[in-house]
């Protein structure tokens, strides 16, 4: 019986996730040993080559950044997805792959240093701490600015560095999972708030973020229903009309948890305004602790719902 329920179609996916996610939290992989780090160390390398912003066009700049993420991944996942076709037990295979997809811890542990480093009135460390979680300068950042930074990044990396993944894994396997997570790296690295990037990085940030607008609107209703929907719901009328989707994530998140986040911030000496969504009220250095306390609360209410379909399919299946 037990066995029959660990091989059952519909119920194997719930299995690999809930180990998966137990793997991913109790071992901490060193980011230099991470596969992502090499496809990071790819695409930076890869921008060198082809990304003459000064020379090329804005046309040629989105051809190159369109072509470059299909001439680094093609070779590899064809024969990732060959390799899994022949194995024996593919479902190890897309557990690895869903592993390596959902590379989240470090950004609890740096976030709980730099939180701590707060609370100690040690400034320059926390700044030092959240710079290796945020693309903005923060040196400049005080405190609350630290506080909101870090709610922001948070927020937006659980959604898209753990739940997206979740969802891909779940409508295509591990390797799909996997294929997401490895083109949001590519964005991250090709980020179009640098001035470099802005024409390269828009292709590859067009294809992530239509990747996560399902995902991230079914986190945000697990977090409305973790902290505040009314409040959530308040957040939405902050955002202005034409908003990016980030604004738009944030203006849901921030109303949820009721803090106020957005605003302007620097990118390479430059300044990028964004609205200022949410809450009314500015975050504190607590708040950060009631983010990650936020994540915890939906990571239980969406693998509770997973658990519930893949329960309610099995069950029908039987009848």
């Amino acid at each position: 019986m037990i066995s029959g329920l660990l091989t059952e179609p519909l119920l194997q996916p719930l299995w690999v996730v809930l180990l998966t996610l137990l793997a991913e939290r109790v071992w901490l992989w060193p980011m230099a040993y991470h596969p992502l780090s090499f496809f990071r160390l790819l695409a930076s390398r890869m921008a060198d080559k082809v990304n003459r912003r000064g020379t090329d066009s804005v046309y040629q700049q989105r051809i190159s950044g369109t072509l470059a993420p299909v001439v680094l991944l093609a070779p590899i996942l064809i024969c990732i997805g060959l390799f899994i076709g022949l194995a024996e037990y593919p479902v190890f295979f897309d557990a690895v792959l869903l592993l390596i997809a959902i590379y989240f811890k470090p950004v609890l542990r740096h976030l709980k240093r730099a939180q701590l480093a707060l609370q100690h009135n040690k400034k320059a460390l926390a700044r030092d701490i959240a710079s290796q979680l945020l693309l903005r300068e923060t040196q400049s950042l005080s405190p609350m600015g630290l506080s909101k930074a870090l709610c922001e990044t948070t927020l937006l990396r659980f959604i898209y560095q753990l739940c997206t993944p979740l969802f891909w894994f779940f409508i295509g396997g591990g390797l799909l999972a996997l294929t997401y997570r490895i083109l949001y790296e590519f964005s991250q690295i090709w980020n179009t708030r640098q001035p470099r990037f802005r024409h390269f990085g828009y292709p590859v940030t067009w294809m992530v973020t239509l990747m996560q607008f399902i995902p991230a609107y079914l986190t945000l209703f697990a977090l409305m229903l973790a902290e505040n929907i009314r409040g959530a719901f308040k957040g939405r009328q902050t955002i202005p009309r034409g908003a990016c989707f980030h604004s738009r994530v944030l203006g849901y998140a921030g109303g949820a948890l009721r803090i106020q986040l957005g605003g302007p911030a620097y990118y390479q000496g430059q300044k990028r305004r964004s609205p200022k969504c949410g809450g009314s009220r500015l975050p504190q250095i607590e708040d950060i602790v009631r983010c990650r306390h936020a994540i915890h609360k939906s990571t239980a209410i969406l693998l509770c719902t997973i658990a519930l379909v893949c329960a309610m399919l099995f069950a029908l299946r039987l009848g």
